[in-house]
């Protein structure tokens, strides 16, 4: 039990903890050629330890895209400190479905970091944006027309992150030869044998 409790301990003072601030939405350009644009200026690490590797980037969702961000690297942020981005994310209203139009298109950012012990950290805001118009109520919002749906975190070590890889390596070489039933059976049996090493 004690040694489950320094484990914990050890885990969480390394374990950097990233919070994306400064958002605004604004449209840029004119006529045809204008679009919404939703920004983040800054990355905080509100967390005890370093994160390291950071990439920003977005889930797509949809095609064409309703949402637009290019992937955004930093090497490394330490404990309490910000880095300006300033990203952009453009929103094209125009290839929102006809059953969303005038209604909303959901955003997945995500953001992977490691944190100094070799676990990997992702986070991800599932925002909802609003289209702008008269009289929007948007409760609690991060910016005009903006609600945080949800924030979430999760870690994983690297050994459970190459173990996954090789299963699913080892479950897509077998799917193709063998039947579906076989293959899983295949699939099991390398876990186990993985698992005992």
């Amino acid at each position: 039990m004690i040694f489950l409790i320094q484990r914990g301990n050890l885990l969480e003072s390394v374990r950097p903890e990233l919070v994306l601030t400064d958002w605004e939405r604004h449209v840029e350009g004119e006529g045809d050629a204008a679009r919404e644009v939703l920004c983040f200026r800054n990355i905080r690490n509100a967390g005890r330890g370093a994160a390291m590797h950071i990439r920003i980037n977005l889930d797509w969702s949809s095609d064409p895209p309703t949402a637009v961000l290019g992937t955004i690297s930093r090497p490394i942020l330490a404990p309490n400190e910000n880095s300006q981005i300033d990203a952009q994310i453009s929103l094209w209203w125009k290839n929102v479905a006809p059953h969303r139009a005038g209604g909303i298109i959901p955003i997945n950012l995500v953001i992977f970091c490691w944190d100094s012990r070799g676990r990997r950290y992702e986070t991800r805001y599932n925002l909802v944006v609003v289209e702008l118009r008269e009289n929007l109520g948007v409760q609690d919002p991060i910016a005009p027309g903006v609600m945080l749906g949800s924030r979430s975190v999760t870690s994983r070590s690297v050994r459970f992150l190459k173990l996954s890889s090789r299963v699913i390596h080892h479950w897509e070489k077998a799917s193709k030869t063998e039947p579906i039933a076989k293959a899983q059976k295949l699939a099991r049996e390398w876990w186990a044998k993985y698992k005992m090493k």
